[in-house]
């Protein structure tokens, strides 16, 4: 009995061991990859081979293109739009896709082709969003608005997905004027949009503070302007969209990242105030490289470091 007994002790001790060695099971690391605004020119173009080589080096788990993938003056034709496709469907990892201004909003433009802009926002939904997943060689599943929401049935490119403690959105909120038009009064288009753009921001905060997770990450093409909504004149187009954001961020006890380009400053900061004005600390805003500056962020999500995202600017070259 008596050795009985140590051999047991010894058992014991040599588990309790062992599982101090090991990680908690639900510790997790891994980062992703944010760019856009990009390519502009032939360029920029020939160099994202080596920006999505740098990614794939850096072992990112994805990549998003927050929109811009043109020069507003290039040509909104279908061969534009599907090579950018083609790169990212050919990407060594799951990427995915956010619109711009630039192909669709201002495809209206003579020097861009004169295209519908409706039109052209279509195409971009049959060639980016035709399935629930994201596109490169080794895609995953996403949920898509317009399968979890009938009411918004139009809105493919409103993906939303998680990977360990986080949830990820993706938001159709273009830059310029995110198509308010010039008019007193917004647009149809806007309204609609916005109409499931807050419901699909609601959705994702709501599942959020279901799975208790820690954090949320919003990707979205336009600069919003926090400095002006800050001073209490936030501009017309993004209006509702900043006071609905900060409604949100107000009701969630974890992290806020939204990512986003547009303005081509790339920069990390926390530029939204609550209704005292006081910075909200838990919402950070990181703007990616854009045209000329060819670069990408990644983002760091480990469980176990002090801060569970961690932001890197990797631009192309050192001199950048």
């Amino acid at each position: 009995m008596k050795l009985a007994a140590k051999c047991c002790r010894a058992l014991l001790g040599a588990s309790a061991a062992l599982l101090l060695a090991m990680p908690p099971a639900h510790a997790e690391r891994f980062s992703f990859a944010a760019f856009g605004d990009l390519p502009y020119t032939d360029i920029e173009r020939a160099e994202l081979p080596q920006l999505i080589d740098a990614m794939r080096d850096a072992e990112v788990a994805f990549a998003v293109h927050v929109g811009d993938m043109k020069h507003g003056s290039t040509p909104c034709d279908d061969v534009t739009l599907q090579d950018f496709r083609d790169l990212l469907a050919g990407a060594p990892f799951p990427s995915l896709f956010v619109p711009g201004n630039n192909e669709w909003v201002d495809c209206e433009r003579r020097s861009a082709g004169a295209f519908d802009p409706l039109e052209r926002l279509d195409k971009l939904r049959s060639l980016y969003f035709a399935k629930a997943e994201s596109l490169g060689t080794t895609p995953f599943s996403a949920v898509r608005q317009s399968d979890a929401d009938f009411t918004h049935g139009a809105y493919q490119e409103h993906l939303r997905w998680q990977r360990g403690p986080v949830l990820f959105l993706t938001l159709n909120v273009p830059g310029s004027d995110n198509h308010y038009g010039s008019q007193r009064e917004p647009s149809t288009e806007y309204r609609q949009r916005m109409s499931a753009v807050r419901d699909w921001l609601d959705a994702g905060f709501a599942e959020a503070q279901r799975k208790s997770l820690p954090a949320i990450v919003i990707f979205m093409h336009a600069n919003p302007d926090f400095e002006a909504f800050a001073a209490g004149t936030p501009p017309r187009a993004y209006s509702e969209l900043l006071y609905a954001l900060r409604t949100a961020v107000l009701g969630f006890s974890g992290e806020v990242l939204l990512i986003h380009g547009d303005t081509h400053v790339m920069r990390v900061d926390r530029p939204l105030h609550d209704t005292n004005g006081e910075t909200i600390e838990r919402f950070r805003r990181a703007e990616v490289f854009g045209s000329p500056i060819p670069g990408w962020l990644e983002i760091t999500v480990d469980t176990e470091a002090e801060r569970l995202m961690r932001i890197r600017p990797r631009p192309l070259r050192d001199e950048d």
